[in-house]
């Protein structure tokens, strides 16, 4: 199939990016009237609007932060049926169809990997972890982590690993080329969240590796059906286990930590790549030059 032409690529990447952008903040000004809430107080990273921000429901304010990823997930969609002229499977996976089984396994891979990094320092460093759990706050959360969250991460992969990676994959480029080119520009936007206070290289570092491993999986397999468990299962368990108080994403999670410690954080991120790229493999995989 003849690759589509560079101006396709960059005229759907501008309006992926308008829509996200413009569609996102007019979808988060929509639910925050409808709460109640302070758009400043959502959007800031000072004490003062983190402070207001704590003194919302959870399931409230975070239905409305990840509302702003739909248009990403629907844009990105649209644009590779449109301008890239492309079935819509096709950006999922080469072989235009997900096998669930593939999705569960990331998930599952990613939260064993999460809880046993997770748990030697919450028996070792038990004063850190504050026990926060209400039932009250934590039902209605739930069910927002489970619709919202997995829609807010499927917007990202089909974002990064399916059009961006798409359009870096040119048939030539190495698993390596593509991976870290995929994990440095997943880095990127995140190093706006308040929780990286200050610590870009550490942050880079972090969220890179795991925008590598997601992207090396999805270029293993030609399909981003572990990268889609794998990223859900992340974003679900920090809200629904442990979060740090200046985490970009409310929650209402059963315990609370500080402030991110990013050495600890970036070590351990980039620890599990190889482990999580080992147990996602099928039996006959055979890593691309």
């Amino acid at each position: 199939t003849k690759r589509p032409a560079l101006w396709r690529w960059i005229l759907g990447t501008f309006l992926i990016l308008v829509s996200w952008t413009l569609i996102g903040a007019v979808l988060t000004a929509a639910f925050a009237g409808f709460f109640g809430l302070d758009l400043k107080a959502l959007t800031g990273t000072d004490s003062q609007s983190r402070a207001l921000l704590s003194t919302y429901p959870a399931w409230q304010s975070a239905s409305t932060i990840l509302i702003s990823f739909l248009p990403l997930l629907l844009t990105t969609l649209l644009a590779y049926r449109t301008i890239i002229r492309r079935p819509v499977m096709d950006l999922l996976s080469s072989s235009l169809s997900l096998a669930p089984r593939r999705i569960l396994r990331g998930a599952l891979v990613m939260s064993a990997l999460l809880i046993i990094t997770s748990v030697p320092d919450l028996i070792l460093n038990s004063a850190d972890y504050k026990y926060t759990f209400n039932a009250g706050q934590f039902a209605p959360y739930l069910l927002v982590a489970l619709i919202l969250i997995p829609m807010q991460t499927s917007a990202e992969e089909v974002f990064y690993r399916g059009w961006i990676q798409r359009w870096l994959d040119n048939g030539r480029r190495s698993i390596w080329l593509v991976s870290l080119a995929n994990g440095a520009l997943f880095a990127l936007p995140h190093l706006a969240n308040p929780e990286v206070n200050g610590e870009l290289f550490l942050a880079v570092v972090g969220y890179g590796a795991t925008g590598f491993m997601f992207s090396w999986v999805t270029f293993r397999d030609r399909s981003m059906e572990i990268a889609l468990g794998a990223h859900a299962a992340n974003n679900i368990l920090a809200g629904l286990l442990v979060t740090s108080s200046d985490s970009a994403l409310p929650s209402s999670s059963i315990w609370t930590t500080p402030a991110v410690v990013w050495g600890p954080a970036a070590i351990i991120s980039v620890a599990i790549v190889p482990i999580f790229i080992w147990l996602t493999r099928k039996p006959a995989d055979k890593v691309a030059a």
